[in-house]
């Protein structure tokens, strides 16, 4: 409905941007109003609550046509969105829209989701809708920004193996197009919160945290495994459980929880900012199972605020961390276990010094000079 509609407007000096993102929740939120507050402009935002993302990606754009058709008739020298919403749609249903230069933002991609591995034929068939509708979004983009080399190179490769089950009329030169224009910027995070918190000096077990989203492409079975492992062969450790929560996690979080009880010592998503980054500081070691990660904001996030790394020697991950960080395929438990025996290994170290380089304070200019060229005219060299 059309009070689900979110609008916010900031700045007011600068190019006339429109921000559209459909899926105003987590990582997708805080990029939107970093970006708005770093970089400056008369912004405009346009936005939907961050719930059923397919529904999103398929029906966003129609929705916005008809419910914000007066914010997308005016006239604006820019677009930004993420990659949850079917641009080249909304730039076709709202025709004031079809000549401004666009810039999508790439978080994830629905080119290879879910996760090799974890659906059947008929769910990767029935997604390929989704997967085509970051393609054409790509296409429809003046510039396109991915969180990692990583994520543009795997989105590439998927690209081109799509496009090759096309039967025929498949698009030339699209693929070499899309890389053209792409770019590679860290998704920026924002310690604000955590301005005047400190790393207290601890002892005791071990402090482990989950601060990831309560879904499968996390496998949660896997970190839960692992605990367990510890649990069973008595080594000692406190567990701080956050990240998002869906309508239905998986059953895993709810066994979990009551195996390990008296281990928990935070179960569940932290509204409040510093409430969560407090718990950041609690922990001593971020672990991530992900099957599935392109940048990895809580990470980042885990790191800047001191907790040690241990992360799957795949994915994004060995673009961002040492060697040292990273454990083999199914090694999460083995990985740990030392760390878990003597925790001082772990509370060793400066670990923020990995990730200082992704707060917005290094990468206000890197943005502002791609919503520069955004702005620039293609008779000036923006094309």
């Amino acid at each position: 409905m059309a009070r689900d509609l979110i609008i916010e407007r900031a700045g007011g000096q600068g190019p006339r941007l429109l921000f559209v993102e459909p899926y105003l929740t987590a990582s997708h939120q805080a990029f939107m109003h970093g970006l708005m507050e770093q970089v400056p402009a008369h912004w405009t935002a346009l936005g939907l609550p961050g719930r059923h993302w397919r529904w999103r990606m398929r029906g966003a754009a129609s929705f916005l046509a008809q419910a914000a058709a007066d914010i997308l008739d005016q006239l604006w020298d820019g677009l930004v969105c993420s990659d949850m919403l079917g641009l080249a749609e909304l730039k076709g249903l709202a025709p004031g829209l079809a000549q401004v230069p666009a810039l999508v933002v790439f978080h994830e991609n629905q080119l290879a989701y879910p996760a090799p591995g974890r659906a059947d034929a008929q769910q990767q068939g029935r997604d390929l809708y989704l997967a085509l509708s970051n393609l054409t979004s790509a296409q429809a983009a003046k510039l396109v920004v991915f969180n990692s080399e990583f994520h543009r190179r795997q989105f590439l490769e998927a690209a081109a193996t799509i496009l090759g089950r096309l039967p025929d009329m498949r698009p030339a030169g699209l693929m070499e197009a899309i890389a053209a224009k792409s770019r590679v910027l860290a998704m920026p995070l924002d310690p604000g919160p955590a301005a005047d918190l400190i790393r207290e000096p601890r002892s005791g077990p071990l402090r482990i945290l989950w601060n990831h989203r309560w879904s499968q492409d996390k496998d949660p079975e896997q970190f839960f495994g692992a605990l367990k492992e510890l649990a069973e062969a008595g080594q000692e450790f406190a567990l701080a459980v956050l990240g998002p929560v869906p309508a239905r996690p998986p059953a895993i979080f709810h066994a979990a929880r009551q195996a390990l009880g008296g281990r928990v010592r935070q179960w569940g998503f932290a509204a409040d900012r510093r409430d969560y980054w407090g718990w950041l500081f609690w922990a001593d070691l971020v672990a991530s199972t992900a099957r599935q990660e392109y940048f990895g904001l809580a990470v980042a996030e885990a790191v800047w605020a001191g907790c040690r790394p241990l992360l799957p020697d795949a994915l994004v991950y060995p673009e961002i961390y040492p060697a040292q960080y990273r454990y083999p395929p199914g090694g999460l438990a083995a990985a740990l276990a030392p760390l878990a025996a003597d925790p001082a290994q772990a509370r060793a170290g400066n670990h923020r010094p990995l990730v200082e380089a992704f707060t917005w304070q290094c990468q206000a200019k890197p943005w502002q000079a791609v919503v520069d060229r955004l702005c620039l005219p293609a008779s000036a060299g923006g094309g």
